[in-house]
């Protein structure tokens, strides 16, 4: 599958991406073995063109990741009528314990982004880091969004 090309001329691709960047809950729908679809709200974290979902190694998502799934992501649909849609689909990966690595890199954007979020939740980051030690990279092929 290759790689979607982002085009921030065009007001589709311009307003999909400042939704990415602004968003803090997004949905990812896995398949389980018998292909039933599952979806949840996720955390998610946009960079370079991927998107990242950190997660418990033992969760539905990843069960179904580690067997072959496919995944779609979508944000919730916005606008006064449900009409600012962002849809990806792509190459989907989950890299289990990478987590620490990962979000040494990016703890302060990171923070930033979900500073309130967290507070919410309950747990140190730090704890957080090692509970959800798996990661979900999802590069883009296609963009769905109006």
């Amino acid at each position: 599958m290759s790689e979607l090309v982002w085009d921030k001329t065009d007001p589709v691709h311009a307003k999909a991406l400042a939704a990415l960047e602004r968003e803090l809950v997004g949905w990812i729908s896995t398949v389980d073995r018998a292909g039933a679809p599952r979806s949840v709200p996720v955390w998610f974290f946009w960079e370079g063109g991927e998107l990242t979902i950190i997660t418990r190694p033992d969760t539905a998502k990843a069960k179904h990741l580690r067997a072959g799934s496919a995944a779609q992501f979508h944000l919730n649909a916005g606008g006064p009528f449900g009409d600012d849609v962002v849809i990806l689909s792509g190459e989907v990966e989950l890299r289990e314990g990478g987590t620490g690595a990962w979000m040494a890199a990016r703890r302060e954007a990171y923070e930033a982004k979900y500073r309130e979020a967290i507070a919410d939740y309950g747990m140190p980051l730090d704890d957080i880091i090692e509970s959800f030690s798996a990661l979900i990279v999802l590069r883009p092929a296609k963009l769905l969004a109006w």
